[in-house]
């Protein structure tokens, strides 16, 4: 039942990217699909705290991941849906989990948690497989994709490394329910800053907007957050990660089929390098 816990958290996070693109086609703006993902989950996500018997009772560690929801979801999602902007749904995955090799990157630098040759090994398969997803030799990719995508996977880094030390010992549920409220409150603001400049505020008319956010809500935040971390307690953190890595090929074959996106051979093939490097980076010193 763990195992396929965190098999489900992964699927339902590998929807995000397929509602993203789908909410852009419906004419949401990228704050107004950022705002309604996060406030729609928001209730959910403190019902499942009462549920569990698990309300925050430390009010400053529960300020710590409000905080950071504000410094980290609330930037990393940004530059996430930027990426989407300029990219496929398969590509901005890939992007995204670049980021244990920051993670390990940060921590060699900054927490003087020395890299071994295995793991320096590691970081650079997934930096070359970076390189090869871009596809220097074949289709011409968005600049501004490029520089979104590595940031998206750069910023997640640093939210894992800040996020781990912010909230050692805490409940992970509460943790995500703190998080998912600085977001609410990052993405409130910049909607609210896009209304002051005459940008529309609610969501565009249309049968397919409100089904998008909340499958954008559940589907992409509220039953992965649940689950993956139900999952962890039962099987663990090691096989939780390495379980959690078929996000990525979830998004692939979800983008394939719903989005028609198609991969060139040489992006499949970094984007197998990216996949191996994070499997290998956990078990390696």
């Amino acid at each position: 039942m763990g195992s396929f816990l965190v098999i489900l958290s992964a699927f339902c996070f590998a929807t995000l990217a397929i509602f993203g693109k789908l909410a852009y086609q419906a004419d949401l703006t990228r704050n107004q699909l950022l705002f309604y993902r996060f406030i729609v989950a928001l209730p959910a996500m403190y019902l499942v705290l009462a549920a569990m018997k698990a309300l925050p009772k430390d009010r400053r560690a529960f300020s710590r991941a409000i905080l950071l929801g504000v410094l980290g979801i609330g930037i990393e999602a940004n530059f996430y849906f930027l990426t989407l902007q300029e990219v496929g749904a398969s590509l901005t995955a890939v992007f995204l989990y670049l980021y244990p090799a920051f993670v390990a990157i940060i921590s060699h630098f900054f927490l003087k948690q020395r890299l071994g040759p295995a793991k320096w090994g590691c970081v650079a398969l997934s930096l070359v497989g970076g390189v090869l997803t871009v596809d220097p030799f074949g289709q011409s990719l968005s600049t501004l994709g490029i520089i979104f995508g590595v940031l998206t996977g750069f910023w997640y880094g640093v939210y894992l490394v800040i996020g781990a030390r912010m909230t050692e010992n805490q409940n992970p549920i509460a943790v995500s329910t703190g998080v998912v409220t600085g977001a609410t409150l990052v993405f409130g603001l910049l909607l609210g800053i896009d209304g002051v400049r005459g940008a529309p505020v609610l969501p565009p008319e249309g049968p397919a907007v409100w089904p998008i956010i909340a499958a954008l809500a559940f589907l992409g935040s509220v039953i992965p957050f649940t689950t993956l971390y139900a999952g962890m307690k039962r099987v663990g953190a090691a096989q939780a990660s390495v379980l959690s890595t078929l996000e990525l090929v979830f998004t692939i074959v979800l983008a394939a089929l719903f989005l028609g996106e198609t991969l060139t051979p040489i992006q499949i093939a970094g984007s197998g390098l990216v996949l191996v490097s994070v499997l290998t980076i956990q078990h390696v010193k």
